[in-house]
């Protein structure tokens, strides 16, 4: 072979090596710009989401505790297998259903049957705490009375932590009169109760009834139940409006 023959051959090996190492550089380069490209559309793509589900994170206008007595091994006042524990957590259940409904935050004590704490009065602190650590508007406790020299008192009563709670007793009551389930025994001082006495914003107890007594019929239905807990709501709903 001649020696141009030889350098042109030479030539033309250098410019497909070259050519080689050019497109192996060009579809390293094609690959890093996909990569980085895909994860840039990626995150582009996830933002606008992650913003529209902060924007739509609900906002209520208030929140109230609400707090079924007893629980767990504590079942309350109790007439044959209806216990007080079951009637509470139905009824609070009613009234958090109809609160936020009107954009009223429902922070309930306990969602199941169980105490908060096995010592009676270490339960109690805990219930009435959720009130400051919710940044509560009010605190409502839900209870049944029983009375054992007599099967014939009837009638449902609030009991209230102070002057400043009787606005809301009084609103609860009136709408719980309408039902004419039962009589209204009025308000009365829980300022001793420990649930109440212990805690920082406007609160009430409420008594529905007596379960040994002829209050038991409307106690042991679910139905009027929930009219009983949505007429609770409506007084609290009357007052946060």
């Amino acid at each position: 072979m001649s020696k141009k023959k030889k350098k042109l051959k030479l030539r033309v090996d250098r410019v497909m090596i070259a050519a080689v190492v050019v497109l192996a550089l060009l579809f390293g380069i094609y690959k890093s710009v996909s990569y980085v490209g895909g994860k840039i559309l990626s995150f582009l793509n996830s933002t606008p989401h992650s913003v529209v589900e902060a924007k739509t994170e609900k906002k209520y206008r208030a929140t109230v505790v609400l707090d079924p007595g007893h629980g767990g091994l504590d079942v309350g006042a109790n007439s044959g297998k209806l216990y007080e524990k079951n009637i509470s957590l139905t009824t609070v259940k009613a009234i958090g259903e109809a609160l936020e409904k009107e954009n009223i935050k429902p922070v309930y004590t306990r969602t199941t049957d169980e105490a908060l704490h096995e010592d009676k009065t270490t339960d109690l602190n805990m219930r009435a705490q959720m009130s400051l650590d919710h940044s509560a508007t009010y605190f409502v406790s839900i209870h049944v009375n029983d009375f054992d020299k007599s099967n014939d008192v009837t009638g449902f009563e609030v009991y209230t932590k102070d002057k400043e709670s009787e606005t809301l007793a009084n609103t609860i009551s009136q709408q719980i009169e309408k039902l004419n389930y039962s009589q209204n025994r009025g308000l009365q001082d829980g300022s001793s109760l420990v649930v109440l006495k212990n805690n920082t914003v406007p609160s009430v107890l409420v008594e529905l009834g007596y379960i040994n007594g002829p209050d038991y019929k409307y106690l042991n239905d679910e139905a009027k139940l929930q009219q009983i807990g949505e007429a609770i709501s409506k007084g609290i709903i009357e007052l946060i409006k």
